[in-house]
């Protein structure tokens, strides 16, 4: 007689979500950083055309210059903002997949602690039918000395 093996199918299926899991953790924690580091370079990026329009020792194009200077730094400003509304939802979606995972891996432990206790179990049933072959034959050996 074995164990019941649905247990620890279920844990094995229980493993397979942790892992899925941690995999999009690894691949959002990625994509923010690369958020984050855009990020920066768009800020370094503004701040130098800032200065470069102050600068007073760099002469002036003109009108059109200043104007394509103007739409070109309203541009980064609009990307800054998409990056951080991007870095928002890879925030939130980071937070969201650390919660799956934290239910996820109690259901896993769940699963294992449920397989234990069925190997334990049968384990315990398996010493019973043992002991209680042991003492049959312990009996008929006893009824054979006491008939002869």
């Amino acid at each position: 007689m074995q164990a019941r093996q649905c247990w620890s199918v279920l844990e094995g299926r229980a493993k397979q979500v942790v892992t899925k899991l941690q995999t999009e953790i690894i691949k959002t924690r990625t994509t923010l950083q690369t958020l984050k580091e855009s990020q920066q370079r768009l800020t370094t990026l503004y701040e130098e055309y800032r200065v470069q329009g102050q600068d007073s020792a760099v002469p002036s194009l003109g009108m059109q210059d200043a104007m394509n200077r103007r739409q070109f730094m309203g541009q980064l400003q609009n990307l800054q903002q998409r990056v951080t509304q991007d870095i928002g939802h890879a925030e939130n979606a980071l937070i969201r997949l650390t919660q799956q995972m934290a239910r996820a891996e109690l259901d896993r432990r769940k699963m294992q602690t449920l397989d234990e206790l069925e190997q334990l179990a049968h384990a315990t049933l398996l010493r019973k039918r043992e002991q209680r072959s042991m003492d049959e034959m312990g009996v008929m050996q006893f009824n054979r000395q006491s008939a002869t």
